[in-house]
């Protein structure tokens, strides 16, 4: 992220650097089926994945006196390292009986999944000092001191059932269950050994779900449903919950209190059908519940803003509308989809953020049921058309609108920024086959180079404009909104070939 003076300047220099992610992956799945009779099918999979990332961080460093020579107790920057080395694997399977119970239709569903991993994460950081121009170099003779060492085992278990019975010509009934049971257990293997980073966690629910759908004609369905989920807290959020011990995005692990698991809840209702042989429609309202949803907090023990925990926040709320059309004329084909998004908190809490112009005397804000979650835009539009110039050759371009978004920081949306500016962009691609197996491609992305922003965070700048982007120290900055800008133009070409 950008602060906003700097984006009219120059939006595509970095704030501070260097960071870099570097990751690798290797993943392989296998899939199968068998009939038993017409009526039984058993089906499954197995997969193995492999994942390693290697970030290098630039950071501010707390507790810096300009007072004092910089050496390697008195440093105003941290290179910071980090790896996570993760292995996960798991199978499910499934048993599906279509047979009619009586004279109706239905199917019956069963079957079970598990998904296991383990990962090791290492965390490192050097004294560091700051170049002319942002950039983070060590203090000679730092070396890299090792932060964190530490493993994760995690096991997720699931039973499931699904079954569907058409009662009549006109309506159906689906009734599925799921229960969840999910295990994770965090070791430390740094030296000194701290048992405080030990644990273990176990979470574990049944979540149902049901649903109606009624066919008045070939052409139109309505449908009707209900259904619960539930989240376990990520290894990261568990070792990222302690107040008094904040941690680093996007990963540390330290000593903290167990959080609770995340309940969905949603009702949904909606249609879909065609309208003669070229259009179709779809249409749905619905609205979800979470209790105990999980936010990442930033710490008041600290001026970063990527330092922080992780807090169950009471409950959030999810609902909106959905739209689309499709409709083909003569070589013409158009589409348009609107999304209506409003995400709410449903609780009050207090939350630190000393950036936001509305903070009180500690630095704290007040957020209320009703006020907009940051980062969720409440309207989505995507226009698209597609124009077939020949059997061989064929054009498109859609058109993307997402609505402004509150920053990070800006909970209770009283921040004097205001929210991040919605935007439009604009994409176009084609196709030439050139055979019925070889095929060119092409599509450039933002046409305009429409310059945009889809995430905002507020923070402090250390290096102002005002001081000549030189170095002022934590607590001695300009508060600004930082924003993260969209992808600028860019081009692709591509050749597919089947064989």
């Amino acid at each position: 992220s950008l602060p906003k003076s700097y984006i009219s300047e120059n939006y595509k220099q970095a704030y501070t650097f260097p960071d870099i992610n570097e990751n690798k992956m290797t993943f392989i799945n296998a899939k199968g089926s068998h009939f038993f009779t017409e009526e039984l099918l058993l089906g499954g999979n197995i997969y193995f994945r492999k994942f390693k990332n290697t970030n290098t961080s630039s950071n501010q460093a707390d507790g810096f006196n300009f007072a004092l020579p910089v050496d390697n107790t008195n440093f105003p920057a941290l290179n910071d390292r980090s790896v996570i080395d993760q292995d996960s694997y798991g199978s499910s399977v499934q048993l599906t009986l279509d047979k009619k119970l009586g004279a109706r239709k239905n199917q019956l569903t069963v079957g079970a999944s598990v998904d296991l991993g383990k990962a090791n994460f290492t965390q490192q950081g050097q004294a560091s000092d700051w170049t002319a121009d942002r950039g983070i170099v060590a203090i000679p003779g730092a070396q890299f001191e090792s932060e964190t060492n530490a493993d994760a085992k995690n096991a997720y278990y699931g039973l499931f059932f699904t079954d569907t019975l058409q009662l009549s010509e006109q309506w159906g009934m689906t009734l599925s269950g799921r229960y969840n049971r999910a295990q994770i257990k965090i070791i430390n293997r740094g030296d000194p050994i701290d048992d405080k980073l030990n644990g273990d966690h176990t979470f574990a629910r049944f979540n149902p779900a049901i649903g109606v759908n009624f066919n008045p004609s070939p052409k139109v369905t309505a449908y009707a449903t209900y259904n619960e989920g539930m989240r376990a807290p990520t290894p990261m959020e568990l070792t990222c919950a302690d107040p008094d011990a904040p941690c680093k995005l996007p990963n540390s692990f330290l000593a903290d209190p167990p959080l609770k698991k995340v309940v969905s809840k949603t009702v949904e209702l909606g249609a879909r059908g065609k309208i003669g042989e070229g259009s179709s429609w779809n249409a749905a309202i619905y609205r979800t519940d979470l209790k105990d949803d999980i936010q990442f907090i930033s710490s008041n023990l600290t001026t970063a803003t990527n330092l922080g925990y992780f807090q169950n926040v009471g409950d959030t709320r999810r609902e909106g509308l959905e739209l689309g059309g499709t409709t083909k004329f003569s070589s013409f084909t158009f589409s348009a989809r609107y999304a209506y998004l409003k995400a709410t908190y449903q609780s009050s809490f207090v939350v630190f953020s000393r950036f936001n112009s509305s903070s009180d005397i500690d630095g704290n804000i007040h957020v209320s049921p009703g006020d907009r979650i940051p980062g969720m835009p409440e309207h989505n539009i995507k226009l698209r058309m597609d124009y077939d110039w020949s059997e061989t050759f064929s054009i498109g371009t859609n058109v993307l609108y997402s609505a402004g978004i509150y920053a990070r920081g800006d909970e209770n949306n009283q921040d004097q920024n205001g929210k991040i500016p919605g935007y439009t962009i604009v994409n176009l691609d084609g196709r030439y086959n050139v055979t019925k197996k070889f095929q060119l491609f092409g599509r450039v992305n933002n046409v305009f180079d429409k310059r945009y922003a889809n995430f905002g965070i507020l923070g402090e700048n250390l290096f102002p404009q005002s001081t000549g982007k030189t170095f002022t120290g934590v607590g001695a900055g300009e508060t600004e909104q930082f924003q993260s800008l969209g992808s600028p133009r860019g081009m692709w070409i591509g050749a597919r070939y089947e064989f």
